[in-house]
């Protein structure tokens, strides 16, 4: 997902200097033409007023977040405030983590007569980037390579070195679609459509191509992976999805000892929403530790 990707390489590899950042927003205002403006659909109409919706248009034009670390950057600060209460972002009343439906977010709005904020968005997301840096920026998280891709193909492929820890939170079957979850700020990116397709299937909906998607990328991360090196799983605690991240640990790491714990969030959960409303525990960790025994700190987990 390239909303992920850039977040993490604006987290860990940011554009230092301030002034690069502040001129290039002023150069994406000048770059601002009057059909940027005009909302392609109703959605767009009622999400952003008509400055914000035409310096988006720039910026999705112009902005090169995959080449250059500025551009990057910035779009960073963009995808962050695209959506989310109205006076936290530059949009109309909408969830922060979660891209609502257009539909439902237009009925929404048209509902309570809520038009969105008239604001300079050079002015907002100037005023973002001095709160962010005004402690500076943590040079040594460069170091980080992030990359972005398919994870079984590009694991598959790589060979530069081998790794101590694997600590990962794969899809739960059939509980959300990443790419639905994040389709305004795809857009954005122009890496998707300015209205969702909510008919796309994907592969964590069906159980045969959900396991066989889990057995293909663990199978390609154990190639990058030392002998002896640890492996801390999260997932669903449902029956499927767990059996299922169990059975593939288990059949890749036969040898080896796996520990595991139920965790119960004191919030509601991205399963919750879908659902899921049991009170029992509602995701499960897996440790596959790189020793025999676990240490004292650790004890609470149990043998399977």
């Amino acid at each position: 997902n390239p909303v992920a990707w850039v977040f993490s390489k604006v987290k860990t590899s940011p554009e230092p200097s301030v002034d690069r950042l502040v001129n290039r927003l002023v150069e994406l205002e000048k770059e601002v033409q009057p059909k940027d403006k005009n909302p392609e659909n109703e959605f767009q109409e009622w999400a952003w007023s008509a400055d914000v919706l035409g310096f988006l248009n720039s910026a999705r034009r112009n902005l090169d977040w995959r080449a250059s670390k500025t551009d990057r950057t910035l779009m960073g600060f963009l995808l962050v405030s695209l959506h989310a209460k109205i006076g936290d972002g530059i949009s109309n009343q909408m969830q922060k983590a979660r891209a609502m439906g257009p539909l439902y977010a237009v009925r929404w709005w048209k509902r309570r007569n809520l038009r969105p904020p008239e604001l300079n968005p050079i002015h907002y997301i100037e005023n973002r980037i001095y709160w962010r840096y005004r402690h500076g920026i943590l040079n040594q998280l460069r170091k980080a390579e992030i990359l972005y891709g398919d994870s079984s193909r590009i694991l598959a492929g790589y060979h530069r070195r081998k790794f101590d820890l694997l600590f990962t939170s794969p899809p739960y079957f059939s509980v959300t679609d990443y790419r639905q979850d994040s389709w305004i700020r795809l857009w954005l990116l122009n890496e998707g459509p300015p209205l969702p397709d909510w008919k796309k299937d994907t592969h964590i909906s069906r159980r045969e191509s959900y396991a066989q998607m889990m057995e293909t990328v663990f199978t390609s991360v154990k190639k990058v992976l030392k002998e002896n090196s640890v492996i801390w799983v999260r997932t669903d605690a449902r029956e499927f999805t767990k059996k299922t991240t169990e059975s593939i640990l288990r059949s890749l790491w036969p040898y080896r000892l796996i520990y595991q714990r139920f965790d119960s969030p004191g919030k509601d959960t991205q399963t919750a929403h879908f659902g899921n409303s049991h009170n029992r525990s509602c995701e499960v960790d897996f440790l596959i530790p790189g020793h025999k025994t676990l240490p004292y700190s650790l004890s609470n987990w149990k043998q399977m």
